[in-house]
């Protein structure tokens, strides 16, 4: 492994992006909602995998969540788009900040929030 802290950014990434706004401006012209939703999930998709490099349970955390909140809104009637976005972005910022607490942490202010990560490194990451 290499250590590589910091923002990042792909072609894979820039591709996954481009196609989404895409698809959300398609989506546009038929639901509002649909349209905020794709691009909802692209921004945390960016915060999490690029900003924030948040590990897996995390993300997945994250989506479940999400995907809970959503079809209660959207599916059920249940809770208001409002409350479901509401819980969602709570969940994401409780998530980012229990992520920046890791001695991992290696997302974007790494060196002011993880001052000891390349040391971190060092002893966990390097083949033995």
């Amino acid at each position: 492994m290499q250590f590589n802290p910091g923002f990042r950014l792909s072609k894979l990434d820039i591709s996954v992006i481009t196609v989404s706004f895409v698809l959300a401006s398609f989506l546009y012209q038929y639901s509002r909602m649909l349209c905020f939703i794709t691009l909802f999930v692209v921004a945390h998709f960016f915060l999490f995998c690029n900003l924030a490099r948040m590990s897996r349970i995390p993300e997945l955390i994250w989506a479940g969540v999400f995907i809970v909140c959503a079809s209660t809104s959207l599916k059920f009637g249940v809770l208001s788009v409002e409350i479901s976005v509401g819980i969602s972005l709570f969940t994401t910022a409780l998530l980012i900040a229990l992520e920046v607490q890791k001695p991992s942490y290696h997302g974007v202010y790494w060196q002011k929030l993880n001052p000891n990560l390349e040391k971190w490194f060092e002893n966990n990451c390097h083949a033995r």
